[in-house]
């Protein structure tokens, strides 16, 4: 079916691929797990998040932008990932099988330069799906590996091949069960219709390969790919439970992702052998029609990779493992991922990591202050600690800005953690001007005590 045969499944022991070209930058790369499956005895998959990933995730700062790729299995998604996101023919590998052979979802270990739509400068990852639709998948697992994906990302590129047939919109059913699988609100309550699943899905890119039609409408003028996918997407007329069916699809697609487009591409060669290894061929090979096409969709991507938000917050790297934590786990527990939910343990991870940052910053002064200058004035030690609480209560505001109700309990937590080590400070202080007036007092009675031992 698709353009060229590839096995999706990348393996941890790949050696590093060529650096990226142009804006991907020059670092070099490789596919690593990001969440992976695998199954219990009694044969329920369970998802994790991986300690790789966690690790690649960790020094990584915002603004972060996320763009995940996704299809039915054995439609190139992985010649689309290493050619035209990452511009290199290595990547993450591309086999010859009719096998479906990735679990999960897989991550690009080095983050690429790219830019927002206003040209703010973003951190890009990049992530591979498993294929959907294959054999040995259930309804519900190509579920929550679609769901996964889209939780996690800002840029969502769903690749197809030759149109935007029906079928083709069909194969998207899976829409129609996403309100089973991610609630915006607490995980508690009942199902929840979607209308606001807007405003948290990312931005919705639909690539069509081996396109071979004319961009025209029913009166042969010329139409934009944005108003071909739009038209696609119009309400069939009839009334039948089918027809109600296949216009439930395109009303929630519609509604799920306002921010949407299409991006078609022609057929790469002509010649069908070389369709096998395609992804090891030069540029010389592929027809300029489609040579084209690949920059002009990679620049697109790079030029318009929005940051990941949620309810307005920028993610950093642990903040992204955090909340893929928190959406795997809600998965394996059998609830259903709840973003309202999933960003609260987020906020609250994050604002623990950033007060123990002021705490450690703060006993770092203090014990600078206690090695230079102790014993010191009540006063002045006084108005140290008050000027030193203030520079961490203004850090902390500042980083959890974002944060919500989890800032607030932060300076709670701030508070009551800085208020020990000022105890500790003022007794420390006690303690060591104590210890130096008990010397200078030794020191001063020497003499004396000399002078009446001697007489």
């Amino acid at each position: 079916m698709g353009s060229e045969n590839e096995c999706d499944s990348p393996t941890t022991d790949d050696p590093p691929s060529a650096p990226p070209s142009g804006d991907a930058g020059g670092e070099e790369g490789k596919a690593i797990p990001f969440i992976t499956l695998s199954f219990a005895a009694d044969g329920k998959a369970q998802f994790a998040v991986t300690e790789e990933a966690r690790a690649m995730l960790a020094d990584i700062s915002g603004p972060l932008s996320v763009i995940s790729v996704v299809g039915m299995y054995r439609t190139g998604k992985s010649f689309l990932l290493n050619r035209i996101l990452l511009g290199q023919t290595g990547g993450f590998p591309v086999g010859n099988t009719v096998n479906a052979c990735t679990k999960g979802l897989w991550i690009w270990s080095k983050p690429l330069r790219a830019k927002a739509a206003d040209g703010t400068p973003v951190n890009l990852l990049v992530i591979d799906t498993e294929g959907l639709g294959s054999l040995d998948a259930s309804t519900q697992h190509d579920c929550s590996i679609f769901a996964l994906a889209l939780l996690v990302s800002s840029f969502f590129i769903y690749n197809s091949v030759g149109s935007i047939s029906e079928s083709a919109v069909e194969n998207l059913s899976l829409v129609v069960n996403l309100t089973k699988f991610i609630r915006v609100s607490e995980a508690d309550g009942g199902e929840e219709d979607g209308s606001q699943f807007a405003s948290h899905f990312p931005k919705f890119l639909w690539v069509v390969r081996d396109f071979s039609l004319l961009l025209v409408d029913e009166k042969g003028r010329d139409i934009s790919s944005k108003e071909y996918l739009d038209t696609a997407l119009r309400e069939i007329k009839g009334f039948s439970d089918k027809v109600v069916g296949k216009n439930r699809i395109r009303s929630m697609i519609r509604a799920f992702f306002q921010d949407r487009d299409c991006f078609p591409l022609v057929r790469p060669v002509e010649d069908e052998s070389l369709l096998q290894d395609l992804c090891n061929q030069g540029e010389e090979v592929l027809r300029p029609e489609f040579a084209v096409q690949m920059k002009a969709l990679r620049a697109r991507v790079f030029s318009s990779a929005n940051p990941k938000l949620i309810h307005g917050a920028q993610l950093s790297g642990p903040m992204l493992f955090s909340l893929a934590e928190s959406y795997v786990g809600a998965v394996n527990d059998g609830q259903v991922p709840s973003i309202k939910d999933a960003w609260s343990s987020v906020c609250e991870t994050e604002c623990r990591k950033q007060v123990e940052a002021r705490v450690k910053a703060f006993r770092a002064a203090a014990d600078l202050l206690f090695e230079t200058e102790f014993p010191m004035d009540g006063a002045a030690l006084a108005e140290w600690q008050q000027a030193a609480e203030e520079a961490a209560h203004a850090a902390l505001a500042a980083a959890t800005a974002s944060l919500g109700d989890a800032g607030a309990a932060g300076s709670k937590e701030l508070g009551v953690a800085l208020a020990g080590l000022r105890a500790w400070l003022v007794k420390e202080n006690d303690r060591v001007a104590s210890e130096k007036a008990a010397a200078l007092l030794s020191e001063l009675l020497l003499p004396l005590e000399t002078r009446l031992d001697e007489a």
